[in-house]
């Protein structure tokens, strides 16, 4: 017998020592092939614009103002702060948005329960690999607050006071996480309310709860404040832009979100309205496969059917958003088939629905059965294509630039350009370049020296014609040359002005940041 104990212990230390080693190998790959894309990657316009709000505002009032028209709560923001306190130099936001990147995968190989194929899969899939690691956002803290919740979840059996802190963080990272947040905050007070029906104890008190809920409710608090825009921001229409009335188009548009979340290589077009009706219907299928693999865990079908129709409906009504946005709904997936790992089987559900009609129940317990048997077939497919298509964006990045802006600035500096004035058009396509080059630009669009862009009312759309005009001013004020940077070929030609081009930048993923250069000077007078 003790000889039986001692073998079954060896067999437990050699396998648990094997796990180690496969994280940690799995680990370390997913780190140096990130790194590689990481120092490859040319940074476009909403990762820089936020590095220049935090190294140019001129204070940190001034910063928080600044912020707020961003559309983005707190957190990603005060921490490129804080890094503009060591360096002005981006490339420390893209390190630091690497060491989340990894973090995240971290937790999720050290702690999910998934098996090792679908660790594989999942963290060389598109929103670990590429979207969520090498592009410097903060959708990736968000997914790193998401896995550490799923981590931690077992904590509410002692106490709900970690739960809420991280809770409360997921929501202040960005507006799809407030709303996961807010769905998960949701799913565990009715846990807690119907614990009982669940057979769920905890030892967490009424002071824990009171305690836990305040934090929960200050971070939903802030990350709402900082949410609301400006009187005068025009990002995404403000404030005042929202879609309530019903449009069929719109809502087969959003449907076909949860296509686009889990399965990235076939992407039906926004124009078409047959793509849209048979990938909505696809969509529906999607949907109805992850409830009935959820069908026996409540509250994990609970997370998963609340946060999904919180963001869909945000969707609809506000932004229909692109990959970074709606792949929260592949995460969700993802967080609620880990959750599910927490909770036994319960039959609660089924026997509902036999309340209601037995016919329904049994229809509902037949897909049930065919979802479990074949579950892990239809996870792992959409697996693969999540990888397929992170192995595609990722060798697509290290081949086209994602943005012209770094070898654009790069330019600039070897042929020692930056001493001029320079002016750039489209002002929030420059931004990048300011970035890159650590000096500000005169933007025709608000008329004035900066680097990062705000989206209010001061600016002003140009065109080539006004652009004309004030850099005629600006020439016969200020007695310099400018170099002029366009998002595009600049037609415009003036007796009073000799534009020579310089070069063109056009080898950009992003359509609109290539660049076209121009050296500006006056005709000198005849007489």
């Amino acid at each position: 017998m003790i000889l039986k104990q001692k073998n079954l212990s060896e067999l437990y230390d050699k396998s648990y020592h094997k796990n180690n080693v496969f994280e940690i190998v799995l680990i370390i790959i997913f780190a140096v092939i990130t790194l590689i894309g990481i120092l490859n990657h040319a940074m476009w316009r909403d990762e820089l614009n936020g590095w220049l709000i935090a190294r140019d505002s001129y204070s940190f009032i001034n910063f928080f103002d600044n912020i707020k028209y961003e559309g983005h709560p707190l957190i990603w923001y005060v921490c490129l702060w804080f890094l503009n306190q060591i360096t002005g130099n981006p490339l420390a936001m893209q390190f630091f948005h690497w060491f989340i990147a990894i973090a995240s995968v971290s937790i999720f190989v050290i702690f999910s329960p998934f098996t090792k194929t679908q660790k594989i899969l999942f963290i060389f899939g598109y929103l670990p690999l590429y979207e969520y690691s090498v592009i410097s956002r903060n959708y990736g803290i968000g997914v790193l607050s998401i896995f550490i919740f799923c981590a931690c979840f077992k904590t509410r059996h002692n106490s709900y006071l970690p739960l809420a802190l991280i809770l409360a963080i997921m929501a202040n990272t960005n507006a799809y996480c407030l709303l996961i947040s807010l769905a998960l905050g949701f799913t565990l007070t009715i846990e807690y309310i119907f614990r009982g029906y669940f057979h769920y104890q905890t030892k967490a008190n009424k002071y824990n709860i009171l305690g836990a809920s305040l934090i929960f409710f200050l971070g939903i608090f802030i990350s709402v404040f900082m949410l609301l825009p400006p009187a005068d921001s025009t990002l995404q229409g403000g404030a005042s832009q929202w879609f309530f009335q019903f449009d069929f188009n719109r809502l087969t548009q959003t449907i076909t979100r949860i296509w686009r979340s889990y399965v990235l290589v076939i992407i039906p077009s926004d124009s078409k309205p047959i793509d849209l009706f048979i990938f909505s219907f696809l969509s529906l299928g999607l949907f109805t496969f992850s409830l009935l693999i959820l069908l026996k865990k409540p509250i994990a079908l609970l997370f998963y059917i609340a946060v999904n129709l919180e963001i869909l409906a945000f969707t609809y009504a506000k932004f229909l958003g692109s990959q970074r946005h709606y792949g929260h709904l592949y995460i969700i997936l993802i967080a609620a088939l880990w959750l599910a790992h927490y909770y036994d089987n319960s039959p609660i559900i089924i026997k509902f629905i036999d309340r209601i009609n037995h016919r329904l129940s049994k229809i509902t317990l037949n897909g049930y059965n065919f979802v479990y048997h074949n579950k892990k077939s239809l996870l792992l497919m959409i697996l693969w294509l999540q990888l397929i298509a992170g192995i595609v964006a990722f060798s697509r990045d290290l081949i086209t630039p994602y943005s012209s802006s770094q070898v654009t600035a790069n330019f600039i500096k070897d042929n020692e350009l930056s001493n001029h004035l320079i002016m750039g058009s489209e002002d929030f396509t420059i931004a990048p370049i300011s970035g890159y080059l650590n000096q500000k630009i005169y933007y025709p669009e608000s008329q004035k020296l900066g680097s990062y862009v705000l989206f209010n009312n001061e600016r002003k759309i140009v065109n080539d014609g006004d652009i004309m005009k004030q850099m005629i001013n600006i020439i016969a004020e200020e007695n310099q040359d400018i170099l002029l940077i366009m998002n595009r070929e600049f037609m415009e030609r003036s007796p009073n002005l000799d534009i020579e081009f310089i070069e063109k930048f056009t080898k950009s993923f992003i359509y609109n940041e290539k660049y076209y250069l121009y050296l500006v000077k006056s005709v000198p007078s005849l007489s």
